[in-house]
Order: C-alpha cells, then sequence, then structure tokens
C-alpha cells in the first residue's frame, strides 16, 4: 500500500511546478486526473527536442510531468461541463 493510495487528486496545474507536485503524488498513489479546459491545453503540450511528438500534444517537456495521471478536457463555461 502506498502513502496516498485512495486518494483522488484534480489537477488543474500547468507548465512546470504544479505538474511535477501532482505527479510526485501520482507516484505516492494518488489517482490524479489532469483537467485542461477545452481549446486552452497546457502549453507544455508543444515544448521538447522531438517536434513529431509536439505537433501531437505529447511533447518531451509535457510527458515526465504528467506521466501516471489520467486526463480530462472540459468546457468550465457551459452548465454540462
Amino acid at each position: 500500500m502506498q502513502p496516498f493510495e485512495g486518494i483522488r487528486v484534480l489537477d488543474l496545474t500547468h507548465v512546470l511546478a504544479g505538474p511535477f507536485c501532482t505527479y510526485q503524488l501520482s507516484v505516492l498513489g494518488a489517482d490524479v486526473i489532469k483537467i485542461e479546459p477545452l481549446g486552452r491545453y497546457d502549453m507544455m503540450r508543444e515544448e521538447g527536442s522531438i517536434e513529431d511528438l509536439n505537433l501531437e500534444g505529447i511533447g518531451t517537456q509535457f510527458k515526465p510531468q504528467n506521466a501516471g495521471k489520467r486526463a480530462i478536457a472540459i468546457d468550465l463555461n457551459k452548465k454540462s461541463g
């Protein structure tokens, strides 16, 4: 059993510090769900040394910070979101 097993964390962060923190929580067993607004995704998706991955939205700067997380995009401007 891990220290944060059974805890769900909603990750509304972006760029570097927040995603790194929630990555560490996932390593410790938390169920982390990364939430990004539709059309305004985490800018780090396009950052990294491999251009093909940047174009796919999974740049080498994004992948390690978000490993072990689930992800969803939600339109928070709509009631259904």
